[in-house]
């Protein structure tokens, strides 16, 4: 699609690879206690593994190029909005500066990409067994891990207070 598109960007790298849910904010160095904060919250989450599928190709954020779901996948939006009012309900809630619409993000192109008009693809879906909390580097194309959690639990994600 790259090629077909005449894209210039950069794909983002196969180990980068997620599905977007909320972001907490730039931040110029390491926020430490935002990151224990978000890693307590994390681990406070209980829910089962899910399916996503994701049928779309769209354009998103003025420079990238994502997959998103037609069907909304219902499991995954329950997830973030559940997880979306743990967080709104927090400490956490003055940095949520991102509650999006969950979607993966393939490749970023601020020229080429806003002019892609959505069109449908194939599926891709998988079974979502944990999520993470990533560190992005702004600008160093490397993310870290500071919190990841499985997913094991009851059917809804919830506080397990």
């Amino acid at each position: 699609m790259n090629r077909e598109f005449g894209l210039q960007g950069w794909l983002v790298p196969e180990n980068h690879i997620h599905i977007s849910l909320v972001g907490l904010g730039d931040h110029e160095e390491y926020p430490q206690e935002l990151a224990e904060a978000a890693c307590h919250i994390g681990s406070m989450i209980v829910a089962k593994p899910f399916e996503v599928s994701f049928d779309r190709l769209s354009a998103f954020g003025g420079g990238a190029l994502v997959l998103r779901g037609s069907d909304g996948n219902p499991s995954l939006q329950k997830f973030w909005r559940d997880l979306t009012a743990v967080i709104s309900d927090s400490p956490l809630k003055p940095f949520l500066t991102k509650s999006i619409e969950p979607h993966v993000t393939l490749l970023r192109d601020e020229v080429g990409v806003p002019s892609i008009r959505e069109r449908s693809i194939d599926p891709i879906g998988w079974t979502v067994r944990d999520f993470v909390l990533i560190h992005s580097l702004i600008g160093k194309g490397a993310y870290k891990q500071p919190g990841r959690w499985r997913l094991t639990g009851q059917d809804d994600a919830l506080p397990a207070m």
